[in-house]
């Protein structure tokens, strides 16, 4: 039997290792956690870095790999390159694609040679050399490792005061030290979950994004279809192919947030050529029946894509269900009289009673997932109110409060 390697055990690869075995892969799991999900879900489990593609290939030795992914992962890119040469499978990354995945900085460079919409930033190792550019952005501004994802080490600053916390603590968070400082953007969040198959924009779906507020600024809600002018998508769709074209992205999943500002530019903020996390790929599901993780496989796998038939189905809502405190999960009520509301389709809720759960100042904090459809986007609202009021996550503090 052939072998699917999965970079990562955490609840947004778990679909990757079910994908996998139902299209009959013996699916080979990677994580430096012990309690990893992916565990449990692998046929073989690694417990090891995922960033360590020459050791994990020392352990498993000659074997026949069909396809290496890692959803959800930007941090893990690299490896799924190496890892992809290493046993030669048919799907390589392009290196631009990776590059932009892992270097937001190159990314900017980017869209800057393209003559997209752009604003100011700097990326450094240097904290003098960050402290003296943040000086010439001005405020307000943000200040975030420059490859890694999961919207860690995130801060928003309102002025100087606390920038050289912002800059170490985005440091602690970067494999190679590196910070960039941005002009913070102002306008409405989107995010784009595509496909690209043979050269060709082959699926795109845009959803509005509600993101908590500052410091952090985390993805906490996606709605797709996006309210957006039919002008504004067709532009979207056109930078989106232009920057693919750049960076030699023909084949497989790309996803990108950006802001839309008051006077109709669509400015990039990041992307990832891989698929996205958060729940993304259950969204897209329920609401154009694209199973986005099959298709992330098969195209890892030199399978050809054929999406043409897919459209809108429902208006869908994800909502990252989190907890605004550290401390033990005491008691979780209303759950059933959740899932008994019409509109709700899928509820997962990763954390146990008796555990310990931490504040969501990162995307690995989150407690679960909720997708929920409906025929208008009035009645979707007011469902999702209605599910935030029934669903309880009880918590009891820490003393110490949230770290």
């Amino acid at each position: 039997m052939r072998n699917l390697i999965v970079l990562g055990g955490g609840e947004d690869q778990i679909p990757a290792y079910r994908e996998g075995r139902r299209l009959g892969y013996r699916v080979i799991g990677v994580d430096q956690r012990p309690d990893a999900l992916g565990a449990a879900e692998a046929d073989q489990f690694l417990c090891m870095t995922s960033r360590d593609p020459e050791g994990i290939a020392r352990v498993l030795g000659p074997i026949d790999v069909a396809a290496v992914i890692s959803p959800a992962s930007d941090a893990a890119q690299e490896a799924v390159a190496e890892l992809s040469r290493i046993y030669r499978t048919a799907h390589q990354p392009a290196p631009g694609a990776l590059r932009c995945s892992v270097d937001k900085g190159f990314f900017r460079e980017v869209i800057d040679r393209l003559g997209l919409p752009a604003y100011r930033h700097v990326q450094h190792d240097s904290p003098e050399r960050l402290t003296e550019a943040a000086a010439g952005i001005g405020y307000p501004l943000i200040v975030k490792p420059a490859d890694s994802s999961g919207s860690k080490g995130i801060t928003v600053l309102d002025g100087p005061g606390r920038l050289p916390e912002a800059i170490e603590y985005a440091r602690k968070h970067s494999f190679t030290g590196h910070v960039i400082i941005e002009e913070l953007v102002a306008g409405r969040h989107y995010a784009v979950e595509s496909f690209f198959a043979d050269g060709r924009l082959a699926f795109m779906a845009v959803t509005d994004r509600t993101i908590t507020g500052p410091p952090a600024m985390i993805s906490l809600s996606h709605v797709v279809p996006a309210d957006l002018d039919e002008s504004v998508h067709t532009r979207l769709g056109q930078a989106v192919t232009a920057i693919c074209a750049e960076i030699g992205h023909t084949r497989g999943p790309v996803n990108f947030d950006f802001v839309l500002t008051p006077g109709g530019d669509i400015c990039f903020i990041e992307m990832g050529a891989r698929l996205g996390g958060n729940g993304m790929p259950l969204l897209v599901q329920h609401a154009f029946g694209l199973n986005t993780v099959e298709a992330a496989i098969r195209l890892a796998l030199g399978e050809p894509l054929d999406i043409a038939t897919v459209s809108q189905r429902r208006i869908a809502a994800l909502r990252i269900l989190a907890a605004e405190v550290d401390g033990v999960l005491t008691a979780i009520e209303g759950l059933d009289a959740l899932k008994r509301m019409p509109e709700v389709v899928d509820v997962q809720v990763f954390k146990e009673v008796g555990g310990h759960v931490r504040a969501y100042t990162q995307a690995g904090h989150k407690l679960g997932y909720l997708i929920m459809v409906a025929d208008t986007r009035m009645r979707l609202e007011s469902a999702l109110d209605e599910a935030l009021r029934t669903l309880r996550f009880v918590i009891e503090p820490d003393s110490k409060g949230s770290e």
